[in-house]
């Protein structure tokens, strides 16, 4: 049997397991350590006849009490329930019910390789016009023009900023430690699975995501091997992803495309690499095995939507309630068993909707790799872009051709999008708005566009915010 001793909140308490409270044979030591460490404000008290210990409101749960029972009588309790998970949205098919995710796959959809992205292809395929160059190659001719935001010291800035994200495979180590491969048991109580999926939240949360979300892995969006070309051998055992939203500086992204927003941008990595390596310790700890990812290893976006932090805009990045795309995203694959999310469905469909109607992602772009109109594709014009889901299919190529002529990267699809707003009740009342009220869409945009968001801030505006 337990009795609730109340602490000082409804939502904390003392716990006392009466089972083995044994107050006839102990000296009252859980009574002495509270009258130790609080003298005449003590709580704890223990009188004749009681029974067992009482305690009275204001308890500030130092747990000297627990610490002193040799009977492990005492422990302390939160009623910290997690909140109600979404429900699946599912359709029936072949008489079997079958989850429906807020993306459309083909069929014929094959898995991608990393080589074939646009970053890989830099250092891997001779036949692409930016071969061997860097995002920063055509720096110097814009720091010699003398622009605002286009200094060679912010263009040195944004450069360090990546130094974590780029050497954490020294960190990391080897894709999978042999030495945890050892059987572990399959059957666990919800009970404690909940637990741990609640302890993993919380670290992700500590370490520096602002938003963590858990997927069921779905093996179509893990790459088929590295950016050289060599095969990747993920076990079916590791069926879990930790994807985590690493938030940019709002600020920051505002200036883009100036060289502050790269920063950002590089910043916003080695905070992934950070709280990617963080994470996978805490799991491996505990004795699961992890592999941390950034852009490597799978598809950061679809597995985000699976883990319900978001859905995919005409931009082709990760539209999340509270940040908008502002977002970089960090992943851990594991075998340890936590429960999954689901998508917010209504959330997902207000966004395809909106971005539907809204195109100023496509309008804002220099390059005009965006592409404008309702209609989505199967398929991009490119290499780098991987066939078989329904989407806005962007020109990764001449997107970083235009990085090449402006010395660095670029965001303005991620400053313009009218989801891009500092999370508050204005930005929420809007969101509820294009949810339950999609007819006034084309109203939102017109707000958005008479408030001057998403239009370019001057490249001082990051710096402004530290004098």
């Amino acid at each position: 049997m337990q009795l609730q001793l109340r602490a000082k909140s409804e939502s904390e308490c003392m716990q006392l397991l009466e089972d083995l409270c044994k107050p006839d044979q102990c000296d009252r030591e859980c009574v002495e350590a509270c009258i130790q460490l609080h003298g005449h404000d003590a709580l704890l008290t223990f009188t004749d006849g009681d029974g067992f210990p009482t305690i009275e409101n204001g308890c500030t749960l130092c747990l000297a009490c627990v610490r002193a029972c040799p009977y492990g009588a005492l422990t302390s309790s939160f009623s910290d329930e997690p909140p109600k998970q979404k429900k699946d949205r599912v359709r029936k098919q072949g008489g079997l019910q079958v989850r429906e995710r807020p993306y459309v796959v083909s069929d014929s959809y094959e898995q991608f390789s990393e080589k074939d992205m646009i970053f890989a292809r830099v250092y891997n395929d001779p036949a692409f016009e930016h071969y061997n160059k860097d995002e920063f190659y055509g720096s110097p001719r814009m720091i010699s023009k003398g622009l605002p935001g286009y200094s060679g010291v912010e263009r040195d800035m944004a450069a360090a900023g990546w130094i974590l994200y780029d050497s954490r495979k020294s960190v990391t180590g080897p894709l999978l430690d042999d030495a945890q491969e050892e059987d572990k048991a399959t059957e666990q109580s919800r009970a404690k699975t909940r637990a741990m999926t609640r302890a993993v939240k919380n670290a992700a949360r500590m370490y520096g995501a602002a938003l963590a979300g858990i997927a069921e892995i779905d093996r179509r969006w893990l790459y088929t091997g590295d950016r050289s070309g060599e095969l990747y051998d993920i076990p079916e055992t590791i069926d879990r992803a930790i994807v985590m939203a690493i938030e940019m500086d709002y600020e920051g992204i505002s200036t883009s495309p100036a060289f502050p927003s790269a920063l950002s941008t590089a910043v916003g990595y080695s905070k992934m690499a950070f709280v990617e390596i963080e994470l996978s310790a805490f799991i491996r700890r505990l004795g699961y095995r992890a592999i941390p990812c950034g852009n490597d290893i799978a598809l950061s976006v679809p597995l985000a939507i699976d883990a319900g932090l978001g859905q995919y805009g005409r931009h082709g990045l990760l539209i999340t309630k509270e940040y908008g795309p502002r977002v970089r995203i960090a992943k851990v694959l594991t075998d340890m068993p936590l429960l999954p999310d689901r998508p917010d469905t209504g959330f997902c469909d207000a966004v395809i909707r909106f971005c539907e109607t809204c195109e100023k992602c496509a309008d804002h772009c220099p390059s005009k790799s965006i592409p404008n109109g309702v209609t989505q594709t199967w398929d991009g014009d490119t290499r780098s872009n991987n066939p078989g889901v329904k989407k806005w299919y962007v020109n990764p190529e001449t997107c970083y051709g235009f990085w090449m002529e402006n010395g660095s990267d670029c965001s303005n699809c991620i400053r313009s999008c009218p989801y891009n707003k500092r999370n508050g009740l204005l930005h929420r009342s809007v969101l509820w708005v294009v949810r339950h009220l999609p007819w006034m869409n084309r109203l939102v945009l017109v707000f958005d566009d008479v408030m001057g968001y998403g239009n370019q801030k001057a490249p001082g505006t990051l710096w402004r915010k530290f004098s």
